[in-house]
């Protein structure tokens, strides 16, 4: 699977592409690139916004199930600043590798061995969502 095309593109919270993006706007558009067709809303909350890790990890079980294996494409949720809340995302793309964006960085592949101790969960996504639309 290629994203160069993705690599640098900047951030902007309700971004949905092509020439910028959220952080659950990559994933909707990384999952189409697999095939997997998620719709532009989210799960009841803004996954880029803080919101309780207990009340997003409810949500996501609706319309995403947690993975034993890894494999792509798979959802990872991250708690990236405060160690009470997720409030960040990213995808898993094989390899040892993941593809998310943040405000200083945009759009870049890293190797998920360095969020590790960040990472909350991997999850396959496996059914539709009527939450409210990220805004």
């Amino acid at each position: 699977m290629n994203f160069k095309d993705l690599i640098g593109k900047p951030f902007h919270e309700d971004g949905y592409g092509p020439d910028n993006y959220s952080c659950y706007g990559l994933l909707v558009e990384v999952f189409k690139r697999y095939g997997i067709n998620i719709p532009k809303v989210n799960i009841s909350v803004c996954a880029c916004k803080e919101t309780s890790q207990k009340k997003i990890q409810k949500e996501l079980l609706k319309v995403w199930q947690p993975m034993k294996k890894k494999q792509a494409p798979a959802g990872i949720l991250i708690r990236s600043t405060n160690p009470d809340y997720a409030d960040h995302l990213g995808v898993y793309i094989g390899a040892g590798k993941m593809i998310h964006i943040t405000p200083k960085r945009n759009v870049v592949i890293d190797r998920v061995q360095n969020w590790q101790d960040k990472i909350i969960g991997y999850y396959q996504y496996v059914g539709n969502s009527k939450g409210k639309e990220c805004k």
